[in-house]
């Protein structure tokens, strides 16, 4: 919750919202993540963006050991995707994401 702080009235909302959308309204992950990418493709390529900031949070957790049983999935399986497109060039990370891995 370090980033909440900093986030403007508009995304903190979108993120309240979201969190209790997930949390027991959505009936099928598979058929939102269809729908969302049947969109203008300016909307696609913001939603993507979106996504990876996400995973690259989820694999920075993962690489400090912020996790627990509860979310050990998502963050093990962003750090290696997202590592995976960084060693194939596919996607750049920023210089501190490495800073301060768990050893």
């Amino acid at each position: 919750m370090e980033y909440n702080h900093r986030l403007t009235e508009n995304d903190r909302h979108f993120v309240d919202e979201f969190s209790e959308y997930v949390n027991g309204k959505m009936a099928s992950p598979q058929k939102v993540g269809k729908a969302l990418a049947d969109d203008h493709r300016y909307l696609v390529n913001e939603k993507a963006r979106l996504m990876f900031f996400f995973m690259e949070q989820l694999a920075e957790n993962w690489h400090k050991g912020r996790y627990d049983q509860r979310n050990e999935w998502a963050c093990r399986l962003a750090a290696e995707a997202i590592d995976h497109l960084a060693e194939n060039g596919l996607y750049r990370l920023p210089e501190t994401y490495y800073e301060n891995q768990k050893q």
